[in-house]
């Protein structure tokens, strides 16, 4: 089992992870993203123009970084860039920020390309998780 119970319940805790991919030329991008446990696998939406998203599409090895404190869970696997899912964008802005600020914060460039991504969680290693 990859994902213990202690390890689901600190991902269902509002943190943010930061995301690592590929560059072209071998160095890692990294940045920081809404993300939400979906059974086994990590969701979250990016720009569908986004490095992320051409890094992704390029080469599917994903690593994402969740911490608080001095606890932390590094999960790595592979990843897909799939349409947008508004549904999923709707989640994550409940999530964030609360049900009260989600429509003034989805009105925001609403005609901004979106995708999501869907990653396969294939390693977890962390400290006090």
């Amino acid at each position: 089992m990859i994902l213990s119970d202690t390890r689901r319940e600190f991902l269902a805790g509002r943190h943010y992870g930061v995301v690592g991919t590929l560059n072209a030329d071998g160095s890692i991008h990294q940045t920081v993203v809404w993300f939400v446990l979906d059974g086994d696998q990590i969701r979250f939406s990016i720009g569908a123009g986004s490095v992320k998203a051409r890094n992704l599409r390029r080469s599917p090895t994903i690593a994402l970084t969740v911490e608080d404190g001095p606890r932390y869970l590094t999960l790595s696997g592979t990843a897909v860039v799939e349409p947008a899912d508004p549904a999923l964008r709707r989640r994550l802005a409940e999530r964030y920020l609360g049900p009260e600020r989600v429509d003034e914060w989805l009105a925001r460039r609403p005609d901004a390309p979106r995708a999501s991504v869907r990653m396969t969680i294939t390693r977890a290693y962390g400290q006090g998780i």
